[in-house]
């Protein structure tokens, strides 16, 4: 099983895996319309034996921390928890991060904390533990450090709690939200997915 949980979507593993049930695909990004390289949307299912096993969560600038930590819980659990992997291999950084350069999705050092955590903790439910990171992304040279800090944290130090996670910048007072439209995705997503997968 692959997560790809930065703010692009991961276009290269999606194409070598698009027809092969044997590994699943999920990719959290930005709205395709918004950002590089203009794919990932929710109709992109995979195609012949691979149909159902490509799966996109685009997600509207903006989005924030709550709502695209709700997003992850709502989808990759679940799923993961249906298909069983071998093992967790988990891709992304921190491009994501409300400071970022190129992307718009809003969220915190804590936040990736918050990710590699559920990482973590789904892989112990489904593969003994079994999960890797690889981290590749981040276009602020400045906060990545601390991203890619709260990420190995996250999953390698079950006694760190998310307080402990320092950020570079303070988080913006009113935190970037977009609840609504989240939830509108996760609706049009699950009714994608329904015929192929009983979680949803």
């Amino acid at each position: 099983m692959i997560l790809d949980y930065d703010v692009h979507f991961g276009n290269g593993t999606s194409d070598i895996y698009y027809s092969d049930p044997s590994v699943l695909f999920i990719s959290l990004h930005q709205n395709p319309l918004t950002i590089y390289p203009g794919r990932g949307f929710i109709d992109e299912l995979g195609e012949g034996e691979g149909k159902g096993y490509n799966i996109n969560v685009p997600l509207p600038m903006r989005t924030g921390e709550q709502s695209y930590l709700y997003a992850l819980s709502q989808i990759f659990p679940p799923l993961a928890e249906e298909f069983m992997p071998d093992v967790i291999i988990a891709n992304g950084g921190s491009d994501a991060h409300f400071s970022d350069h190129l992307g718009s999705l809003g969220l915190t050092a804590r936040g990736f904390f918050e990710i590699s955590r559920m990482i973590g903790d789904t892989s112990e439910k489904v593969c003994d533990g079994k999960a890797l990171l690889l981290l590749a992304s981040g276009y602020n040279s400045t906060v990545l450090p601390y991203c890619w800090y709260a990420l190995a944290a996250g999953i390698a130090d079950p006694e760190k709690k998310k307080e402990d996670i320092e950020d570079y910048y303070p988080a913006p007072q009113d935190p970037w939200r977009n609840r609504q439209q989240v939830e509108d995705v996760l609706r049009d997503l699950k009714t994608a997915l329904k015929d192929y997968w009983k979680c949803f």
